[in-house]
């Protein structure tokens, strides 16, 4: 029996993969100045590997990750194979102008195409899927703007959001909150991209109870620097 896992990656900065294939760059900006830009895939094994390419346009909702087809972008060759060792040039551009106030986001997705099994095989081929982010700088210029709320869900459970109303995306690599004059953080969250226009939210649990209107304060590690922020906790 032959069965194909779909393994997905979606690329963040520091990450370090050990794979059939790499990429390089892990994530690509294009803007009218810079429309086009250069991928360049490598094979890291000793057999061939086949690679297809898809561009989505990616949205958030709900705090949650949405993907759809684009013809937006165009990233060639569509589909191509590596040999062991080798390198794979891959070209990205844009087909339609700018948007002219905000940041556009895609991802360009690289799937393994698994060899067909050896006779008598029995068992699981993974195939590996990334995702590179890709934005699309506006004809203006752009930058996020993160508004953090906190609202109790019962005294050891919370809820964070951070909302984008900027035009650009952020990506929060990493946050700790505290109460002023603390020194010791309250909690401490890996971070998450927040697209111009949308929200991420975080559900807490604490080690001892908060009240309702404690002022906390909020230090977010993110690809455009560290970010502070001061708030009340609502209920």
């Amino acid at each position: 029996m032959r069965r194909i896992f779909i393994l997905t990656l979606l690329l963040v900065p520091l990450w370090t993969l050990a794979a059939s294939f790499q990429v390089s760059p892990i994530r690509m900006t294009l803007s009218a100045e810079h429309s086009t830009d250069v991928l360049r895939v490598t094979n890291s094994s000793d057999t061939p590997t086949v690679v297809q390419l898809q561009i989505v346009a990616w949205s958030q909702k709900d705090g949650k990750d949405v993907y759809t087809p684009s013809r937006n972008l165009l990233a060639t060759p569509p589909i191509f194979t590596v040999a062991p060792g080798a390198q794979q040039v891959v070209r990205v551009g844009m087909r339609t102008r700018p948007d002219a106030k905000q940041e556009t986001c895609y991802r360009l997705y690289l799937t393994e195409v698994p060899p067909a099994p050896t006779s008598g095989f029995r068992g699981v081929q993974i195939a590996l899927r990334m995702g590179i982010p890709v934005f699309v700088d506006p004809t203006t210029d752009t930058e996020p703007t993160l508004q953090w709320s906190a609202k109790l869900v019962s005294p050891t459970e919370l809820k964070i959001s951070a909302a984008n109303v900027g035009s650009a995306h952020a990506q929060i690599l990493k946050w700790v909150f505290k109460a002023p004059n603390q020194t010791q953080p309250l909690a401490q969250e890996t971070g998450s991209y927040v697209l111009p226009g949308a929200r991420h939210t975080w559900a807490l649990k604490l080690a001892s109870p908060l009240a309702a209107n404690t002022p906390l304060e909020i230090t977010a590690d993110t690809d455009r620097g560290t970010l502070h922020a001061q708030l009340v906790l609502g209920k």
